[in-house]
């Protein structure tokens, strides 16, 4: 009878251990695809960020180019302004066929610089986007850490 209890603990306790062994793989399983999609989620991040500054420059060229058009097409509408009456008639035609050119010039470029803005506003969203991602996975891979240690060490 000794012997049945004793093969029964046995029994018993390789049964616990082999629970614990499935539990600890299945862990263990869980933790590499979450450590691979947070390897994934910060490349994700990475080309968000290169997005986002490369559409920042090109937007910040484009409006010095808008602010130099505008001021190109400003001084050009004082210098239209200021016309001398003695001026020949050809030099007038000239200039305001400058500023009329000017000013659909300055339309274009405003057109292109709140295009950009747009742009730069939906890169920005998608970095915001991919950093909240990339956030909760470091929030999961920090609970399944706790998860494990309150696993390893069950006495605390």
């Amino acid at each position: 009878a000794k012997d049945a209890g004793t093969t029964q603990a046995l029994l018993t306790e390789v049964r616990e251990l082999r629970r614990a062994i499935e539990g600890m793989t299945v862990a263990s399983q869980r933790i590499q695809i979450t450590l691979y999609a947070l390897q994934m989620q910060d490349a994700a991040v990475a080309r968000a960020e290169q997005a986002a500054d490369a559409d920042r420059n090109r937007c910040a060229s484009i409006e010095v180019n808008r602010q130099h058009t505008a001021q190109a097409a400003q001084q050009l509408e004082n210098a239209s302004a200021s016309v001398t009456p003695g001026l020949e008639q050809a030099a007038n035609k000239d200039l305001k066929e400058r500023l009329a050119e000017m000013k659909a010039n300055l339309d274009m470029v405003n057109s292109d610089a709140e295009g950009c803005r747009a742009i730069e506003a939906e890169a920005s969203n998608k970095l915001q986007t991919e950093r909240s991602r990339l956030t909760e996975l470091q929030d999961r891979i920090g609970r399944l850490d706790k998860a494990l240690e309150s696993l390893a060490n069950p006495a605390k």
